[in-house]
């Protein structure tokens, strides 16, 4: 009697053990996932920050987003055709011929818009199958000299970046 009381409160001890390393596992996986979210947050905001500054001292035919500084800060699958750089007039609207119109230019400006966060397949039950749709990045300063700089004999040389 005593032996058959001893062996249900084994497997009693082993169902609990379960349950319990059950919840604490994707208690620890879910506080791994929000930091790497908090992470690649960050990693975006810094991504258009570079992006916009670089845009600003940069000649206009730069090509930003595949440049290797703004490329160190991309989060896991994100493309270069999500960053966008746009060249603003005094009222915020878009310049449509930034090279020949850089007089124009007054503000620049680094998006990025729709990106798809990718959880881990355990919180595959967040969104669209682990996929969150990030909020829009936006970063927005004042030109500088966008790659034009005056040399010695007081002419202008355009340098890219």
């Amino acid at each position: 009697m005593k032996q058959q009381l001893i062996q249900r409160q084994l497997g009693l001890t082993i169902i609990e053990f379960t349950l319990i390393v059950s919840a604490l596992m994707l208690t620890l996986f879910g506080a791994f996932e929000v930091g790497r979210y908090v992470f690649t947050y960050q990693m975006m905001n810094e991504m258009t920050r570079k992006a916009a500054r670089l845009a600003s001292v940069c000649s206009v035919n730069s090509n930003i987003p595949n440049l290797p500084k703004v490329q160190q800060n991309y989060p896991p699958n994100f493309q270069a055709e999500k960053l966008v750089i746009d060249y603003l007039r005094d009222n915020g609207q878009v310049v449509a011929d930034p090279v020949n119109n850089q007089g124009s230019i007054y503000f620049v400006r680094a998006r990025v818009d729709n990106y798809q966060y990718q959880f881990i397949p355990l919180l595959n039950f967040i969104g669209n199958n682990g996929a969150l749709t990030m909020p829009s990045f936006e970063t927005v300063l004042p030109r500088e000299s966008l790659g034009i700089t005056v040399n010695s004999s007081n002419e202008e040389v355009n340098q890219s970046c």
